[in-house]
């Protein structure tokens, strides 16, 4: 395996352990990991608050806002539609893609991830990520816009991954830098990964997949992919050692990858995949977050550590869950330039953290927000064209977040 892009636990972790008062959820523990840089200084906090203000309203069950390119901004909804959202929040009449009549939406299946090709304009060309409804199975699909401006409902699958259960589907799709095809698969068990796909390059499951749909039939393997030169591997496979990578997004600036995985029973991490990393481990089913998972044997310097990692707290508004983010890199300075945000599903806790802070695995998170109860758990995180940034909710609001100018 390469040299890792974060370094590893071994070397010099500094565990800090702070008592922060949270809005409405109260007092909680908050533990954070910071990584001494070579000078041995800590990484220092954001002094930075946010405001959430609805930007629409009513969706149902919203899992991801993006742009097409063309400025105009669509919400997916897990049960098969993609919908535009106008400039005053309004959804249109007719959804963009309709898929309800293929598409199995209960609990973590349904239609999951979008991705407009970065020539969307000129070649109408979208990519979706969906649990088919006859099977279960994960689809990754083509779809086109017809020269009416609609898109078709006639469908090119380019990858199917067979169910071995109703979770971890993982689900997001984006195009990286380089212009490749990105999903987060997650390993698919309902448990533990008894069957080891976490760490298994020959297993499409608990990783990040690379395809280059520009080239080859249904797609071509990147020459550059992660594992593409192991002969044992399955050549889309570009990173491995993820259990749910729900949300991953690409910073638009440095094409770092930033990976929300979701842990089990204790953990909950944010891992970054620098440009040109091979072989990277993010240490799944070995280990979760900071530790050796369930006893098992682990090697820390084998894996690519978290940049983030906190704890699960237990209660009704306690920590289950991360939801990963974006680096603003919005046009109208709505939050200061790199921010990283990334919340928690069932507290609403929203935190940011220095983009660079992330690149050299000094993370040192700070507690900037939190979605009110009543407009629902966090789902998702939305970027539009312009870089503004978004946080999508459970009860069908798109909020539109910003800096309030006080720490």
């Amino acid at each position: 395996m390469s040299e890792p892009a974060s370094k590893p636990l071994s070397s010099g972790v500094v565990i800090n352990i702070g008592i922060i008062a949270v809005g409405v959820i109260g007092i909680i523990v908050l533990l954070g990991v910071r990584l001494l840089d070579d000078g041995g200084e800590p990484a220092q906090p954001l002094d930075l608050a946010v405001r959430f203000e609805v930007a629409a309203e009513g969706f149902d069950a919203p899992v991801l806002l993006t742009g097409d390119g063309t400025a105009t901004r669509y919400v997916v909804e897990q049960r098969g539609t993609v919908v535009a959202m106008a400039a005053d929040g309004t959804r249109s009449a007719e959804p963009l893609l309709d898929l309800r009549d293929r598409v199995l939406s209960n609990h973590e299946r349904g239609l999951l991830g979008l991705a407009f090709h970065p020539d969307y304009g000129e070649n109408g060309r979208l990519f979706v990520l969906y649990s088919r409804a006859d099977d279960g199975a994960t689809s990754i699909s083509e779809f086109r816009r017809g020269e009416d401006g609609r898109v078709g409902t006639t469908e090119r699958p380019l990858l199917i991954i067979p169910a071995i259960s109703t979770i971890h589907k993982g689900g997001m799709l984006a195009f990286d830098a380089e212009g490749m095809l990105v999903a987060g698969i997650g390993d698919g068990s309902t448990g533990n990964d008894p069957d080891g796909h976490g760490q298994d390059p020959a297993s499409l499951l608990g990783t990040l997949l690379r395809l280059d749909v520009d080239r080859g039939l249904p797609y071509a393997i990147p020459p550059d992919n992660g594992f593409a030169d192991d002969r044992d591997a399955r050549g889309e496979v570009h990173a491995i050692g993820l259990r749910n990578p729900w949300r991953f997004s690409v910073d638009a600036e440095t094409g770092h990858l930033y990976i929300g995985d979701v842990g089990q029973a204790t953990w909950e991490e944010i891992d970054v995949l620098a440009p040109g990393e091979r072989e990277a481990s993010f240490g799944w089913s070995e280990m979760e977050g900071l530790e050796c998972f369930a006893g098992r044997t682990c090697d820390p310097a084998a894996h690519i550590a978290p940049a983030v990692a906190y704890p699960h707290v237990e209660g009704e508004t306690g920590h289950c869950a991360v939801v990963g983010g974006y680096a603003y890199r919005g046009e109208t300075g709505s939050l200061p330039a790199g921010t990283y945000l990334y919340a928690d599903y069932c507290s609403g806790t929203v935190w940011a953290v220095p983009a660079e802070q992330l690149h050299a695995g000094q993370a040192e998170p700070t507690v900037v927000g939190q979605v009110p109860v009543d407009m629902g758990q966090v789902r998702s995180f939305g970027e539009d064209d312009a870089g503004e940034l978004y946080v999508l909710t459970e009860s069908g609001y798109v909020l539109g977040i910003s800096s309030t100018g006080d720490a």
